[in-house]
């Protein structure tokens, strides 16, 4: 079939997306005149289903013809044809749906389609990984593909700078973990000068390990704590204070942890002994909520949290260690106080408050996608 061929298919065809099996069928008709195009006619055909997106015509009505067109393109630059699997994947994937695929199955190549049909329009797509290694593997892996079909594509990791962040979420396609997304999402909220901004509006996104995502972590929120300075009434000594108080009581005795150690809570025991060693009555009364709040901040440093596991101590500093990573991360810290109670778990010098400057859950991340 020649470009003037394809043209007027593309001008005729209704805008009606086809079920799994007849979609299959469909991509395997146009097999036969794609193999024998030359680079030169492929491009054409790219550039012509990204005019048309441009132009506002339904992505419906370019699902079968993109799909085909990358899977040749991911023949010749990659050396790898999507298998019939892979394309139902793809087709799941552009319907919004989660689509289960056995490690070997070609994830990363099945994303390939529905992501260069988001991103025909110009808006951005964003192919939300598992971590920075991912990220950096699957840009370079399938980049070939994009750049033949006339798109950008890059990738974002931990240490970036603004200016390669900014240039990152620029292309047509950016790879980067949810959470890269979110603290950069956050970050721009904060922002002072709209200059100073690195994200787009969101527009389409992909999501790797989406049970992860999606279930795992959905209501974990992501949060940006700053420095907040001390009331005048507060006493800078109080970290330490509790800390001593705490290393007085004992475990399974004077206070306990739920079985998964995300809680930790004191025993009647407990409350009496902390009352008797602070020497301020009953805790539970109103004039010491504050007293009780701190006590409580002590308690979850010394139980829960674990050395170089949770966080490391280096340079004189608390650094908190990503969970999914394994990383340190620069200038993250802890909020409402539990920050200073870690401090003083490790005798650092105090670094802030840590007030909460922004927060979100990567359940509300992912909504801010149309």
């Amino acid at each position: 079939m020649g470009i003037a061929g394809w043209i007027e298919r593309f001008a005729r065809r209704p805008a009606r997306r086809p079920a799994g099996r007849e979609m299959i069928e469909a991509v395997n008709a146009l097999e036969p005149a794609l193999r024998p195009m030359s680079e030169t006619q492929l491009r054409e055909q790219a550039g012509v289903l990204r005019g048309r997106a441009r132009s506002g015509t339904h992505l419906d009505d370019m699902l079968v013809d993109l799909f085909a067109l990358v899977r040749e393109v991911a023949r010749r630059e990659v050396g790898m044809r999507p298998f019939d699997v892979q394309v139902i994947g793809g087709l799941g994937l552009y319907e919004g749906k989660i689509v289960q695929m056995q490690t070997g199955e070609g994830k990363t190549l099945a994303a390939v389609s529905p992501v260069v049909l988001h991103a025909l329009g110009g808006h951005g797509v964003h192919v939300l990984t598992f971590n920075d290694y991912l990220a950096r593997r699957d840009a370079g892996w399938m980049g070939p593909i994009y750049r033949f079909l006339g798109l950008t594509v890059a990738f974002i990791e931990h240490g970036m700078g603004a200016e390669e962040r900014r240039n990152a979420y620029r292309a047509d396609v950016t790879y980067l973990t949810a959470k890269q997304a979110g603290f950069d999402f956050l970050r721009d909220g904060l922002a002072m000068d709209a200059a100073e901004q690195v994200l787009r509006p969101f527009h389409a996104a992909v999501v790797d390990e989406a049970d992860l995502i999606l279930i795992d972590e959905a209501r974990v929120p992501l949060v940006i704590a700053g420095d907040a300075d001390r009331d005048a009434d507060r006493d800078a000594d109080r970290p330490d204070l509790m800390r001593t108080i705490v290393e007085q009581l004992d475990p399974g005795v004077d206070y306990s942890t739920d079985d998964h150690r995300r809680n930790v809570y004191l025993t009647d025991v407990g409350a009496d002994r902390a009352e008797e060693l602070l020497g301020r009555g009953n805790l539970y009364a109103p004039a010491n909520l504050e007293l009780l709040t701190e006590l409580n901040l002590a308690l979850h440093a010394e139980a829960l949290m674990r050395r170089d596991v949770d966080y490391i101590v280096r340079y004189g500093r608390i650094e908190v260690v990503d969970d999914h990573t394994g990383r340190a991360v620069k200038d993250r810290h802890w909020p409402d106080g539990l920050q200073a109670a870690i401090e003083a778990k490790e005798d650092v010098p105090p670094s802030g408050g840590g007030r909460v400057l922004g927060s979100i859950t990567l359940q509300h991340l992912l909504c801010q996608y149309p």
